[in-house]
């Protein structure tokens, strides 16, 4: 009888084998911990190379619409300080770099080569940012700096399918065009106004393939350094890098770029408040996707322009309304439907 049984059991593997997986995944080294806590758990820590494209989190939501909103108002107080843009970029990634290195050592923590071996590029695409969009900032209105920012995410969509072989449909190009044609708006807007489309633009648009990078950057640095590891070694990059650039424009020579304590308490608002939002951003990082980050900056504009607004008294025209609208409408469109696809594609079937 036992015999029968053991000759019916081999006959149902035999059946069965086809429909069985042929290899089974490998149980992961315990000294590794598995993707979910690699992600980036309560301290912040690197993303797994595996888990970089996991799904979004309400946490990592959260945070990143934070970070957005703490940059709008930010951008306001960059436009408000009396100093020269490079002047503010310097000061402020200086206060930045002294403050994120003490709080960093004093918690235990350590750079290292590898620190910087990570972090480097980050820190230069940070720099060039920073650099180029707080003289943008004030030479545009801030309306204007920010929707040219808003177009990050198809930048973004450009070096993805350069680097990583992903794929360009016909809704990418007609909704840059039309993202364009909403920028070419801002643009008329402000040249109705008698400001025109002038260097403070083109160093914006100088801003926006460096915040592009900025943000691809940190996403690859953030499989590998914890939150704060990667915003001290960043800051102190991007402040080593606008130095020779603030020497040769001689901008801290200048009379108005002396650092009062009016000014200090200026900067020093920069680097918690909009500084704030990059801490929160680069978490964010571990626990959403770069499609929805992407989206969820276009707000920005929009933050930015009503509290210019409210605070600075820069009008912005019904045609720069149509147009920061335009953009948005034609981001969010295009992005939407990569996450619905991304998400149609890596559903299992039924």
């Amino acid at each position: 009888m036992k015999n029968r049984y053991l000759t019916h059991a081999r006959k149902a593997s035999l059946l069965l084998r086809p429909l069985l997986p042929t290899h089974y995944p490998r149980p992961m080294p315990s000294a590794t911990p598995p993707p979910a806590v690699q992600g980036g758990g309560s301290q912040g820590g690197p993303i797994s190379h595996h888990h970089a494209e996991a799904a979004a989190t309400p946490l990592g939501l959260g945070a990143a619409l934070v970070a957005v909103c703490a940059w709008g108002l930010g951008n306001t107080i960059i436009a408000a300080v009396p100093m020269t843009g490079m002047a503010i970029a310097f000061y402020r990634l200086g206060f930045a770099a002294v403050i994120y290195t003490v709080i960093l050592y004093s918690r235990g923590g350590r750079l290292s080569s590898r620190s910087f071996r990570f972090g480097w590029e980050g820190g230069i695409a940070f720099g060039a940012d920073i650099a180029a969009f707080f003289v943008a900032i004030h030479l545009t209105s801030v309306a204007n700096a920010t929707t040219i920012s808003a177009l990050q995410p198809l930048v973004i969509i450009g070096f993805a399918a350069v680097m990583f072989g992903e794929r360009i449909r016909a809704r990418h190009i007609i909704c840059s065009v039309i993202a364009t044609a909403g920028v070419a708006l801002v643009a008329f807007g402000a040249a109705q106004s008698g400001k025109g489309f002038g260097l403070g633009d083109i160093m914006a648009v100088l801003a926006l393939f460096a915040w592009a990078w900025y943000f691809i950057a940190s996403k690859k640095a953030r499989r590998h350094l914890d939150t704060f590891e990667y915003m001290t070694v960043m800051n102190l990059v991007a402040f080593i890098f606008v130095i020779p650039i603030t020497l040769i424009t001689q901008d801290l020579f200048r009379t108005e770029n002396h650092l009062s304590w009016t000014n200090s308490l200026a900067i020093l608002a920069i680097v918690l408040v909009p500084g704030s939002g990059h801490i929160l951003m680069n978490w964010a990082h571990a626990h959403t996707t770069l499609v929805l980050t992407s989206l969820i900056t276009l707000a920005m504009p929009v933050i930015a322009a009503l509290s210019a607004a409210l605070f600075l008294d820069q009008s912005v025209s019904a045609v720069q309304v149509f147009g920061i609208a335009l953009v948005l409408v034609a981001l969010a469109f295009v992005i939407i439907l990569d996450a619905k696809t991304t998400a149609d594609a890596t559903e299992p079937a039924p």
